[in-house]
Parts: structure tokens; C-alpha cells; sequence
């Protein structure tokens, strides 16, 4: 268990910091209290308010069980514990009041009577500052003279220390909060927010001069990796462009063959490879997503995508509420949507399309059907793109191109979310787009 809290703490800069920063006080405050106490031996073994009761009462019990004649003797020996102890050289004030109550009266029982005259209203401890009289059952007076710094007070040295310590470390350890950790955590949030490294926009560079190199050199390598696909994307835009030339003319050549065996297929490869470059191109393209966040009803949207596969002959079905309204990218979503409700008509004979909403201001978008399903150990796979299970899902004539999940998958992390996929008892797929709205 405390292996465990400690490697919690040190785990994190958050948590080094605010050990370094305790831990410094700490010491700080260690030997300043060290130095207090060693230079003021008395305040440091001062005692407290219920052992200068039993040593007072302790004193009086013996004067009044002594005689008159061994007094004298007994009250130099008692000066070793209680130096102030003399016998009254005046009556006792008669503004002195009796002391009733606390320690000192508890100890003194009927062996004496403390009296002292008090400034007000008596507090706590007020009789052990100051003069104080003790008359013994027999009337003689003895008078003790008590030290201003021998009273007890609640804030003592080591109660302000103490105090001084708990108020420091929650200063200095919210000032770490605010001027270190929380440029750290916003820089982890600038680049949550940056999924797409083609983007323009840069992680601002503020905080400590660590933290700005680190997102300099960030900045720097976005940079780079966005002029890399950029140059990749446009590379691959030219040769599908290119592409369709040759795959226009060698279709027009078969569309000739009159061999109907040999035509057909000629001209579904030919279709096959157009459609392949088509949505590599797309795929890439779209990770550039130009559209702004807008206010959109999902359930509208759902439905209208559950009625166009209707339409075609699916049976495809929308459950969830008539009206909710999120901050989605419209087209994004009918897209990564549209990509689930076709793979799942494509392996299924009934997909149900549902909306519900998750705690917070996250939204669940399912598409459920009945077909043969994936097995668990494929599924994080099957989200790479251009990659199809050798399940009986991928077995099947015209199983896609595998990149409707991979479009799922970055739509949905677009929207701070994620896809999942699970089974659909008894049988069949489960795909969940978990999305922010």
C-alpha cells in the first residue's frame, strides 16, 4: 500500500515538486525551531501548567504537615524546584480571589488556600502568571512570584511554528500549482487539442524557460511532421489522379472483349482499383477537417443516415431521444457513422442505430448488428488502416477496403472521444462512438 502511494506521488511533476517543496520547509523550519529551543533552554523545558500545579500543591501539603519551627528549614529546600517561594512579608491584598478551580486548586485540596488578584475576567492558566498567595489552614502565607514566561499559552512557540509550517507549504505549494504544474497541463492540453499536425496553429509558449524550449522544439517538430504529410498527401493526390487516366482507358478497352466471362470480372477489378484509390485518397484527405464544430441534432442526423440504408433495402433502425442537440463537426460525424451502419448491413441482416447520453458532456453513438462479429483479439487491429480480419467478417466477397473503422477511429478522437468495439450478444458487432458534445 504505501509502495504504491509513493510510486503514485513520484510518478508525476506534480507530485515531485510538492514532496521537494515540503520537505524543504520542513527542514527549514527544523532547524530554525532547533536554534529557538537550544537558545532558550527555559522556554524549552518549561513546565507545564499541571506539573507547576503538583509542584506548588506538592510544596504545600509538606509546609502545612511541617511545624512552625521546621518551616524555614523546609522552604529553602523547597527553592530548588520553586525559587520564588518566600513567606509573606505583607497581608495578602484583599483584591486577591480565590482560586476554586483548574489544576492548582485540585492539587492544593485542604492542605491550602491559592489566592491571586487577577486583571478582569481569569482565564485558563492566569494563576500561574504573576504573584501568587498561598495560606496554609493555619493562616500563615506564603507568596510565590511566577514568571511571565512560564505561563501557558495556547500559541506557544511550537503551536506558531507549527502553524507558520502548515500556512508556507500551502502558499508555496499553490504557487507550484499555479507556476509550474499548470503550464505543464496546459501545454498536455494544447496538444490533446492538436491531433491534426498540418494544422497551422501552434501550442503557445508560456510558462517556466524549460517548459517554452519544450514546446518550441514541439512546435518545431509539428512543423516538420505536418510538411511531411502534406507532402505525402499531395504525392498520393497526384498519383490517384494520375491513376484515373489509365484505369478510365483500360475500361473503355474492356467494355470491347466480348467474352462476357472474361469482361465482367476485367471491369469489377478496374472498378475496385478506382474505388480504392478513391477512398485512400479521401482517408488521408480528410484528416485535415476544415469544417468548424457547430450545433447539431443528432438524432435528426441519425435518422436521416438509418432512413437512406432503409431506402436501399437494410434494415436499418434508429433508437434513442427525438431531440439532442451537440457541438459536432456535422459532416464528420455523418461520415464516420455512415462507415459503421455500411459495414454492419455488409456482414448483418438487422443494425439498430442508437444515441445515449454519458455522464458529463460526452455522448455515446452506437451501431449494433446481428452478423458474425470480431473476435476480441482482432478488434484494436482492425482499427489500422487498410486492414481487414481474417475472421468470417473479412471472408466475405466485398468486404471493404478496412478503413471504415480507421475513419470511426479518427473521427471520434477529433471529438475528444474513442471508438469501441464489443460484442452484440448473442451475436454480432457492438461499435460505440464515444464523443464529446
Amino acid at each position: 500500500m504505501i509502495g504504491r502511494i509513493l510510486r503514485l506521488v513520484f510518478d508525476s511533476v506534480a507530485g515531485q515538486v510538492i514532496v521537494l517543496l515540503v520537505l524543504s520547509i520542513a527542514a527549514m523550519h527544523g532547524v530554525l525551531t532547533a536554534y529557538f529551543f537550544l537558545s532558550n533552554p527555559s522556554t524549552m523545558f518549561a513546565a507545564t501548567p499541571g506539573e507547576t500545579a503538583g509542584e506548588i500543591g506538592a510544596a504545600a501539603h509538606m509546609l502545612a504537615a511541617a511545624s512552625p519551627d521546621e518551616r524555614p528549614r523546609l522552604l529553602e529546600l523547597l527553592k530548588g524546584s520553586l525559587p520564588s517561594i518566600a513567606a509573606c512579608s505583607a497581608p495578602v491584598p484583599e483584591a486577591a480571589d480565590k482560586v476554586r478551580f483548574g489544576p492548582l486548586a485540585a492539587r492544593l485540596g485542604d492542605a491550602a488556600t491559592a489566592r491571586k488578584v487577577f486583571d478582569g475576567r481569569p482565564g485558563p492558566g492566569d494563576e500561574f502568571v504573576g504573584p501568587l498567595f498561598l495560606v496554609l489552614k493555619d493562616g500563615t502565607c506564603y507568596r510565590l512570584e511566577l514568571p511571565e514566561g512560564e505561563a501557558p499559552h495556547f500559541f506557544g512557540p511550537g503551536t506558531t511554528m507549527l502553524g507558520f509550517l502548515l500556512i508556507t507549504t500551502v502558499v508555496l505549494v499553490s504557487w507550484a500549482m499555479v507556476v509550474i504544474i499548470g503550464p505543464l497541463r496546459r501545454f498536455e492540453a494544447a496538444v490533446e487539442r492538436l491531433r491534426d499536425m498540418r494544422s497551422e496553429v501552434s501550442v503557445p509558449e508560456i510558462g517556466p524557460r524549460e517548459l517554452r524550449s519544450a514546446i518550441s522544439a514541439f512546435n518545431r517538430m509539428r512543423a516538420r511532421i505536418g510538411k511531411l504529410m502534406a507532402e505525402k498527401t499531395a504525392m498520393l493526390a497526384a498519383v490517384s489522379h494520375d491513376l484515373r487516366t489509365p484505369i478510365t482507358r483500360l475500361r473503355l478497352r474492356a467494355e470491347f472483349i466480348d467474352d462476357e466471362t472474361i469482361r465482367e470480372p476485367m471491369l469489377a477489378d478496374l472498378d475496385h482499383m478506382a474505388a480504392l484509390a478513391q477512398v485512400a485518397l479521401v482517408h488521408l484527405s480528410g484528416t485535415d477537417s476544415p469544417e468548424p464544430f457547430d450545433q447539431t441534432d443528432l438524432p435528426s442526423l441519425l435518422q436521416t443516415i438509418a432512413d437512406q440504408f432503409a431506402d436501399l433495402g437494410h434494415a436499418v433502425s434508429y433508437e434513442g431521444p427525438s431531440r439532442l442537440a451537440a457541438r459536432v463537426r456535422h459532416r464528420d460525424i455523418l461520415r464516420a457513422v455512415s462507415n459503421l451502419v455500411e459495414n454492419a448491413v455488409r456482414y448483418g441482416d438487422k443494425v439498430v442505430v442508437s444515441l445515449n447520453k454519458l455522464p458529463g458532456r460526452r455522448l455515446a453513438i452506437a451501431v449494433a448488428d446481428n452478423g458474425p462479429g470480431i473476435p476480441a483479439a482482432e478488434r484494436e487491429h482492425l482499427l489500422e488502416p487498410f486492414v481487414r480480419g481474417d475472421s468470417a467478417r473479412g471472408s466475405l466477397p466485398n468486404s471493404g477496403f478496412g478503413l471504415g473503422l480507421t475513419i470511426a477511429r479518427d473521427v471520434a478522437e477529433a471529438h475528444g472521444g474513442s471508438i469501441v468495439l464489443a460484442d452484440n450478444p448473442p451475436h454480432g458487432l457492438l461499435a460505440t462512438l464515444e464523443i464529446e458534445g
